[in-house]
């Protein structure tokens, strides 16, 4: 059997990134957005569905709710865009989640440069760019027993240190919750069954995982005020520096050591897994990502919509006495579902379907 290596990279890159811009709002957008809003909020489904906005080839819905300093929000699979409708200028004019999807599937690079299209059809002109927050992270797969290794041995700045379980199975720990840094490392292959990120086992298979062995997630998330003082303010900042970062993050603020005799822990020697982990650049020429088509609608998966129907469908069956789903398990559920429809609506179920047809297309970005 072919052993296995202290540490095996398997994928690294940005997994999150947070950006505002400031400037001034387009004549008509305000005014636009409101609408679509008000529309979001009607009672009416046949006005929610219209509450939609196309931005440069993204159709996103426009939510009922602002969140706070921003009245108005715009979500696809790719970007959570929020914009405040205020003109003071205590709040950025736009602040924007960029999907963890599209910095797999395009890379940074190319998410930031489709943002800035969408941005500037909002904004009259792009004042300023700043990043707001961005997670770093490499996957592996290593012979470390994480699950064994004491918290003495973590030397690290932060004062927080939490180790998680399910069902009694060591899943990860978290460093610094909270913090203008933080540190997570967890069994990323688990995390999938929660997330459905399935595409990620595919990227880790073409680099060597076995797919087997448990894929752990190191994971540094950054705050504002720590990029600051690393005079990270623009996105072409963060791309000059992301490798500077992982250093100081996997050596001065956080390291894995081997505990020894000497009472002076900072003096103990790095763990060998550490060391390759410290060696890992996360930008090491042009960041592209794995050039992965990413939809940018919020579709269901196969799994969500056909185990959801099946158990509709198996329940009508248990009901109703069919002993199998079939043909006629169907052709009846539909015949009495239309009844139950027809009372439900006073004869308007076409109708009714329609408008939750409608909503489904607006809820998953689709015409």
């Amino acid at each position: 059997m072919e052993s296995k290596e202290v540490f095996k990279k398997v994928f690294k890159g940005v997994d999150s990134l947070y950006i505002s811009y400031r400037g001034e709002l387009r004549e008509g957008v305000k005014e636009c957005l409101e609408e679509k809003k008000r529309l979001a909020q009607s009672d009416d489904e046949t006005e929610q569905a219209l509450s939609r906005m196309v931005i440069n080839f993204h159709l996103f819905e426009v939510k009922d709710r602002g969140a706070k300093g921003f009245s108005f929000i715009l979500v696809d699979n790719w970007y959570r865009i929020q914009i405040s409708g205020s003109e003071k200028k205590v709040m950025p004019t736009i602040y924007v989640q960029v999907s963890s999807e599209l910095l797999t599937g395009h890379g940074p690079e190319s998410a930031i440069s489709r943002l800035r299209k969408i941005v500037k059809k909002l904004l009259v002109k792009i004042e300023e760019e700043t990043v707001s927050r961005a997670d770093i992270f490499v996957d592996f797969t290593t012979n470390e027993k994480l699950e064994d290794i004491k918290s003495i041995s973590w030397i690290t700045r932060a004062k927080k240190l939490a180790v998680f379980r399910y069902c009694d199975a060591f899943t990860g720990l978290v460093i610094g919750q909270g913090g203008d840094i933080s540190a997570r490392i967890y069994d990323k292959t688990l995390e999938i069954g929660e997330s459905n990120k399935y595409y990620l086992k595919e990227i880790w298979e073409k680099r060597g995982w076995d797919t087997i062995q448990t894929v752990w997630r190191l994971e540094f998330q950054l705050k504002r005020v720590c990029l600051k003082e690393m005079s990270i303010n623009t996105f072409s900042n963060l791309m000059e520096k992301v490798n500077s970062l992982w250093v100081y993050c996997s050596n001065d603020w956080l390291r894995l050591a081997v505990k020894d005799e000497t009472v002076n822990r900072t003096r103990w020697m790095t763990n060998p897994m550490w060391e390759k982990i410290q060696g890992v650049r996360i930008n090491d020429g042009n960041l592209v990502g794995v050039l992965r088509e990413v939809d940018k609608s919020r579709v269901p998966s196969d799994k969500t919509i056909f185990q959801n129907g099946m158990g509709y469908l198996t329940s009508f069956a248990a009901k109703e006495g069919f002993k199998k789903v079939n043909n006629e398990t169907v052709i009846s559920f539909l015949d009495i579902g239309k009844k139950y429809l027809e009372k439900l609506t006073n004869g308007k179920e076409e109708d009714y379907l329609e408008i939750k047809i409608n909503n489904k297309k607006k809820k998953y970005n689709k015409e």
